[in-house]
């Protein structure tokens, strides 16, 4: 995460996600912080990185069942509508039909045990 987006989510408004051990490494999860919020957050290597669930296509959200959001290899994110297939660490589109397009991100933020998100302004 970068320090603008460190300083973005201690500035918005933080909501709760998760315990930290929560969301082991390679793991991702979905959840919904508001009525109008689904995102979905995975950890990485590289850390925590947090997205709006919706595919950038057609709008619907990624995953059928609840938690699962990667493909058969479990590299990458995975639409299930239109199998889309995007980047864990950048939300980038790699195969699919909406190819270069991106994941909305959203700010996450790890202190004290417990993973926050800032949620967009139009989530609140």
């Amino acid at each position: 995460m970068s320090t603008e987006e460190v300083r973005s989510a201690k500035n918005a408004a933080a909501i709760l996600l998760c315990a930290a051990e929560e969301l082991p490494p390679g793991t991702v999860r979905g959840f919904r912080p508001t009525p109008e919020l689904s995102l979905l957050a995975v950890r990485t290597e590289t850390g925590i990185h947090a997205y709006r669930n919706r595919c950038p296509h057609a709008g619907f959200e990624l995953n059928w069942l609840p938690d699962r959001f990667l493909d058969h290899s479990g590299q990458y994110l995975h639409c299930q509508t239109h199998g889309a297939l995007f980047d864990q660490d950048t939300g980038r589109c790699l195969a699919g039909p909406c190819v270069g397009a991106h994941l909305e991100p959203i700010a996450v933020l790890e202190r004290d045990g417990s993973i926050y998100c800032a949620a967009p302004p139009d989530a609140l």
